[in-house]
This record gives C-alpha cells, structure tokens and sequence, in this order.
C-alpha cells in the first residue's frame, strides 16, 4: 500500500529538520511548509494523515491557519497537533483544542512520544484507507451483481431452451456465491480491525492513567499536565474509533440486539447521573418532566441508552448553559416518545437533513466531535424499530424526538443477529 503524508509546519528551517530527523522512523513521506500560506496551499494540493503545526509564525499564526483547514470540508478532519515553545498559558492550550486540534505539544519535546502520538495517526489513517477500499470493492460487487440481474432478466424472455436458461441460472448462483464470500471477507475485516485499533489505543489509555496515578513515581505539575492532555486525546481518538466501528457494524448488518425490559423513567434518571459533570462544566440544569406512571417496554437498553446519550451530550454542548428537559411518555399504542430539549444555538432549516449524515458538523459553535453520533443514533432507532427526527429554530433551541414501540418484532430472538437486509 502506498504511503501516507505528514504535513510538517515551522518558519524555522532548523525545526523542520529537527522533526525531520523525529519522524523518519515512521518511514512515511514527510511534506514541509515554511508559512501558513504554503502549509494551506498543500492541504489544497495533498492528502495528509497529521499535521503538525508551529503556533508562532509571523504573518498567520498555526491558529489562523487551523481554522481555515478546519473550514473547508475536504480537510476538516485532518488531525492537527499544535507544537509551541512560548504559549504555554492554558488559555492557549484551550484555544488549540477548540481549533479542532487532537493534541498541544510544548517545545522542547520527547521525541519518542512525538514520535508514537504521530504513529498512531499515520495507523489509523491507513485503516481507514483500507476500509474504504474494501467498501469500493463492495460497492463494485454489487453494481456487478445488479448488472447481471438485468442480463439475466432479458435472457431469460429470449431464452429458447431449457439448457440456455439453466446455463444463465448457474452463471448467476457462482456470482451470487462469490458475493456472498466478499460479504463474509469484509466483515471478518471489521472484526479485526477493531481489535487492531482500540489495542494499541487502550494501552496509551491504560499507561497514561498508571503514571497519573502515580504508579511508577511521583510526576510533577508539567509531567501531569502532558499526561492528561495524552489521555484525552486518545481518549478523543477511541471515541472517533468506536463510533466508525458501530457504523461500520450497521452497514454490515452485524449489530446484536438483545431484548429486555426498558424501565422509564429510570433508565432517563440513571442518563442524569452519567451526565451531571458535563452539565455542571457547561452551566447547564437537568430536568425530567414525567407524563403520567412509570413503565416499560421491551427492547435493546444498551442501544436505547447510546442514543439517549448522545441527545442528552449534544443538547449540553450546543445548549450554551441554558435549561435542559427531557419529556418522557407512553404512546397510545404503549411505546414511549422521548423529546430532548435544549434552548441553546439552534439549527438552521437547510442543515437539518445534514445533521444526520456520516462526518458532518453544520453548528457554528465549534464542538468537539466525530459527526457521528446523530447518524448513528438514528440508524440505532430505526433497528429498534423507531425513529428519530428533529425541530429547530436557530437562537431558540432544539427538540429531539425519540420514539420506539411497546416491543419488537415476536420472531425477534433476545440476542438476534441482525441481517444486512435487516439493517436497511
């Protein structure tokens, strides 16, 4: 397989050779640019996998820079490290990462930990290159089975005998055979590309968390600081991971559900727990307003609560400190219709279909994320034999509806395996 790009950004020619010498071991193709404008004019011209980016440059500093790569949608999910030798205050530290930027790295730097966090994004890019190879082929595949499915239908009105037709009906069974087998090749992929990916992730996870404790020796104030600022971003990282898995997972038609009573509003009241810091850091009051008696319904409660969680996450982040409710209640026909509702940024008419396709990000508060979780929650739903829509007016807030019925199909096994039929 090819190589993949790293974008390395400094006016200093020294410090470019400095990085130079870091990541040569990665053995992939190293591009320099001396000036933000040369840096955004080879994001124009190049793919990348990273870029690592100088904040003091004269003229257009690695901010500016970062948020007019993070504008454009052909390179907004690029990774961005920051590196920096003067703007160590937190507030610069803040800004980088409401840039977009995956990670803040102070000058001077370890070079085999600069060297490891860049890996470890050259790594996933190429798995990600892979993926969409494997879905191209897919894709080809299946253009290539529905051409034949035409074929067959007109040789089968012209057919003249027995013997031609089931010439074409054998012809047509190898094809569907061979389909059959790239199906089972691409999901076997996923399988091990998930263990593939999160491994390394969760051991950066796991050390990290070690030497924050403590457990090999004491770190000071800046070796602390440095090791939180590593787990978040991998921790970013794995979020980013997971949620290309589950879609990943949807698409193939390898989601399990399993089948068990959903308690409201207890589930809701649990979310609240799970919830409450991210609402204290941004401001913002949890609120359950209950229309009539408790009840349940059957269905997945893992699958129920990533989606509650996802609405309830968002409607804090985009709720600028603002009130968050949640309506619960039971349907007419005993499901339950779930409204999350924040009074926060809102969204504008022509970005509500937009909202729920892979990778987008149409809100212009700048919030960390993937683009995926609304996809995801509502392809989640409609598994659960639901829906999720959405109403909003900018500057007044949003309400999300989640609806899902009393219970599942009857033929529904508690841990069934969905079929890719299934999942469309």
């Amino acid at each position: 397989m090819d190589g993949v790009n790293i974008l390395l950004v400094d006016d200093r020619p020294e410090n470019l050779l400095a990085l130079e010498a870091i990541l040569e071991p990665i053995g992939q193709p190293l591009v320099r640019a001396n000036s933000g404008p040369e840096a955004l004019k080879r994001v124009l011209e190049t793919e990348f996998a990273v870029i690592l980016l100088d904040v003091q440059m004269p003229g257009m500093n690695g901010f500016e820079v970062a948020e007019i790569i993070k504008s454009r949608e052909r390179s907004r999910t690029i990774p961005i490290i920051f590196l920096s030798a003067i703007s160590k205050e937190d507030a610069y530290v803040f800004k980088g990462y409401s840039m977009g930027a995956v990670d803040y790295v102070f000058k001077p730097f370890n070079p085999d930990v600069l060297r490891s966090k860049v890996a470890v994004f050259v790594d996933l890019f190429l798995k990600q290159r892979e993926i969409q190879r494997q879905a191209d082929l897919l894709r080809e595949s299946q253009k290539r089975e529905l051409e034949l499915e035409h074929r067959t239908s007109l040789l089968e009105t012209e057919a003249r005998s027995a013997a031609k037709l089931s010439q074409m009906n054998d012809e047509l069974h190898r094809r569907q055979v061979a389909l059959e087998q790239a199906m089972g090749a691409r999901n076997r992929f996923y399988a091990s590309m998930s263990h593939e990916l999160r491994t390394p992730i969760n051991a950066v996870i796991g050390y990290s968390t070690l030497m924050l404790d403590n457990i090999y020796g004491p770190l000071n104030a800046k070796q602390k600081e440095g090791l939180q600022r590593t787990l978040k971003a991998a921790r970013h990282l794995l979020e980013l991971v997971n949620d290309v898995l589950d879609l990943s997972k949807i698409e193939a038609g390898k989601i399990e559900l399993t089948l068990q009573p959903v308690m409201f509003p207890s589930l809701i009241e649990d979310l609240f727990v799970t919830v409450r810091p991210l609402a204290d850091e941004y401001g913002s009051t949890l609120a359950l307003d209950m229309d009539g008696e408790p009840f349940n319904i059957v269905s997945d409660p893992r699958r129920v609560r990533q989606i509650l969680l996802n609405l309830l996450s968002n409607a804090i982040k985009f709720g600028e400190g603002n009130p968050i409710r949640v309506v619960c209640k039971q349907d007419a026909n005993r499901g339950v219709e779930l409204d999350v509702v924040d009074e926060g940024v809102g969204i504008a008419k022509d970005d509500i279909s937009r909202i729920f396709e892979e990778f987008v990000q149409v809100s212009e508060s700048k919030q960390p994320g993937t683009g995926l979780g609304l996809p995801i929650s509502r392809r989640l739903a409609q598994l659960l034999d639901g829906s999720l829509s959405v109403h909003s007016e900018p500057g007044v807030g949003s309400a999300f509806r989640l609806t899902l019925p009393a219970s599942l199909e009857d033929d529904m096994l508690p841990t069934a395996e969905l079929s890719a039929a299934t999942a469309a």
